[in-house]
């Protein structure tokens, strides 16, 4: 198979005797176009880059979870284990690709991270969100109990709640946020609620917009799992807006309109900057970006108000975030287009 023309020069830079070293925000730039647009044959391409040097090439790694093979997760984790432990060397995002490219054989190994550091277990539950835990079931619900009521915990642990298979634990999350989590540490627990599917939707709608959440907020990095689950669940951008103008006709209090305006723009962002989440079931679910615009900022005399007339009310024409809003609506725009021009080339 062909490489992407991406991936070729990633290699091809790496390879110059003669160049600097490749800074890591070329790379890191170049490897999010073979992650969109790459293909097998680039992830078989770029592993041994990766391993010769992984802290220097950890952006090389979604492009190994997205376009690999279990043959692949195997010998990533045959290069990059010793002792049973990930290596000091190794970025722990490792753990989540294993796990992503369904290698069952991990599992062990990806619990035993669990209990590690912020990222490590990060890492490690997102990985096993991935993969069958028959045989864990019970050992996630004992470490589920251990902190459930914590106002500080192993963040992502929530996310691994469906596995138990005990349907109560959907409540006990949403309780768990609601009464006790540090919106520092709640990020986990709102994608958890997300991954019980259809019994969880009308629970994560409510703390989207719930203050005590602070689902959208960016200092915690609430937001980046809030926007997954609403991918999980397929709760587009469009039914969101629809929401957001309710809410504003509803409640007139600004502080409420600040908040869930600009929890919304929070959300927008995100998918304008198509960031890569690493957790599968988020993937399905993704809007028609010209369609997007034309609900945001083309509505039909009926629709009523544009996002940037919204945004113009609601925060004032001068404030930043009404800037935003116009940056945005360029940046939606301009994916729109490349993406009916990545159409047509693909269609060809």
């Amino acid at each position: 198979m062909t490489l992407s023309p991406a991936a070729q020069a990633i290699l091809d830079r790496c390879a110059r005797d003669d160049a600097p070293g490749v800074s890591w925000q070329w790379e890191s730039m170049a490897a999010e176009a073979v992650l969109r647009h790459g293909g097998p044959a680039d992830a078989e391409a770029l592993l041994p880059l990766f391993l010769s040097a992984p802290v220097a090439h950890d952006a090389l790694v979604p492009v190994l979870a997205r376009h690999g093979d279990r043959r692949l997760a195997a010998r990533l984790l045959e290069a990059t284990v010793e002792g049973g432990r990930l290596r000091d060397d190794v970025p722990s995002v490792v753990l989540q690709a294993v796990g992503r490219l369904g290698y069952a054989p991990a599992v062990p190994l990806l619990w035993e991270h669990v209990d590690g550091s912020h990222y490590v277990s990060r890492d490690a539950c997102l990985g096993l969100l991935h993969l069958p835990c028959e045989e864990l079931r019970s050992e996630i619900g004992e470490a589920l109990e251990k902190y459930e009521g914590a106002a500080l915990f192993p963040e992502f642990l929530p996310v691994l709640a469906p596995k138990t298979e005990d349907p109560a634990w959907l409540d006990r999350l949403v309780a768990w946020g609601e009464d006790h989590a540090s919106v520092d540490c709640n990020g986990g627990l709102i994608l958890g609620i997300s991954l019980h599917g259809d019994r969880g939707r009308a629970a994560f709608t409510r703390l989207l917009w719930k203050d005590r959440w602070e689902a959208c907020g960016t200092s915690t990095g609430s937001a980046l799992w809030t926007y997954a689950g609403t991918r999980v669940l397929g709760i587009g951008l469009p039914q969101l807006y629809a929401d957001l103008r309710a809410r504003l006709r509803a409640d007139a209090d600004p502080d409420v309109q600040w908040d869930a305006l600009q929890s919304f723009i929070t959300l927008l962002r995100l998918r304008c900057a198509d960031v890569w989440t690493g957790v599968a079931a988020a993937e399905a679910h993704a809007e028609n970006l010209d369609a997007l615009y034309s609900v945001l900022f083309s509505p039909t005399p009926d629709d009523g108000d544009t996002l940037t007339e919204l945004a113009d009310r609601v925060f004032g024409s001068g404030d930043p975030l009404s800037d935003e809003v116009r940056h945005l609506e360029d940046t939606l725009r301009a994916a729109a287009v490349h993406e009916w021009s990545f159409r047509a080339v693909t269609s060809r």
